[in-house]
């Protein structure tokens, strides 16, 4: 009987053990299995991005570009500390900055041309005074920044404005005197453009093309 006894005894501690064994199993592999999940998660980020755009003007247009011209432009800008309640710059205080341009003046008219039929085969066009129409950027080459420097006691000299220093290099008004320049080249293209267009309606067809 006693024998009987330790021999219940025994399987019942054993019994015990071996939940408490499972139980511990069980919560390491709940724990690891946790682990493994919440790593996934952090490995596996979403992101979501908006944009919002607004349409400020629309404007009907009567522009035609005859002439591009290919330009390298260099400007050059410094900043430098002034004495106080004066124009006088302070020696040795000066930052510079250089920026070679490349990109196309586009030249033509933003008016539309005038058109006079005189009789069946024979019109008069009038074409306004030319305008810079725009400018564009080479896409390849647009500009770089050659030279970015300051003097030895510089360290307090407002930096140069590059941006603003590249948006007056290619203003519509810094482009005015290539309309002088190449005139006659302008009026050459505005020709040839308006003489084939009106002589595509009949090869008996006059063209006389004039300029304000």
């Amino acid at each position: 009987m006693k024998f009987r006894r330790r021999s219940s005894r025994a399987k019942t501690w054993l019994i015990l053990v071996l939940l408490v064994v499972i139980l511990i199993v069980g919560l390491i592999a709940g724990f690891k299995l946790n682990s493994l999940f919440n790593n996934q998660d952090a490995g596996i980020q979403t992101s979501q991005s908006t944009t919002a755009t607004m349409v400020k003007n629309l404007e009907k247009v009567d522009e035609h570009v005859f002439l591009n011209v290919g330009i390298q432009d260099i400007e050059t800008r410094q900043n430098n500390l002034k004495i106080p309640w004066t124009h006088i710059g302070v020696p040795l205080t000066e930052k510079k900055a250089i920026i070679i341009l490349n990109y196309d003046a586009k030249l033509g008219i933003k008016n539309p041309v005038k058109i006079k039929y005189n009789d069946k085969n024979q019109v008069d066009i009038t074409v306004p005074k030319f305008d810079v129409i725009g400018v564009e950027l080479d896409k390849k080459n647009p500009y770089q920044l050659y030279d970015d420097s300051g003097n030895i006691l510089s360290a307090s000299t407002k930096n140069v404005d590059t941006g603003q220093l590249v948006s007056q290099a290619l203003s519509s008004s810094k482009q005015k005197h290539y309309l002088k320049t190449y005139k006659d080249m302008i009026q050459d293209s505005a020709k040839d453009y308006y003489t084939t267009l009106f002589k595509s309606t009949g090869k008996e067809t006059s063209v006389k093309v004039n300029f304000e």
